[in-house]
């Protein structure tokens, strides 16, 4: 069974008065495969995700592995306080809010 090739994540970065919230839109990931690095200006991501699986019938025996990975860095419009984020995740949006320097 082959899956299908993962395009890559679309994100918003939205400015407010006191805040920056960025979301990251993916989906089929799990939050312990999600790394935040944040620094005063920029946001880097790390997605790393690590499946096997097996199947076996009388005749024959399968086994599958895959790994999605993605690294990003997204330079914000203002500084932040580079301390750690508030983050959510839905299962199908991260997202993160900084506050503002």
């Amino acid at each position: 069974m082959q899956k299908a090739i993962p395009s890559l994540p679309k994100i918003k970065v939205e400015e407010k008065d006191k805040e920056i919230i960025v979301k990251i839109y993916i989906s089929e990931i799990k939050l312990n495969d999600i790394e935040i690095e944040v620094k005063e200006d920029f946001l880097e991501i790390n997605i790393n995700k690590n499946s096997k699986s097996e199947e076996e019938n009388n005749d024959w025996f399968m086994n599958e592995w895959s790994n999605l990975s993605f690294i990003g860095k997204i330079l914000l419009p203002s500084k932040i306080v580079p301390m750690l984020p508030h983050r959510s995740y839905d299962g199908k949006i991260l997202e993160i809010r900084l506050k503002k320097a």
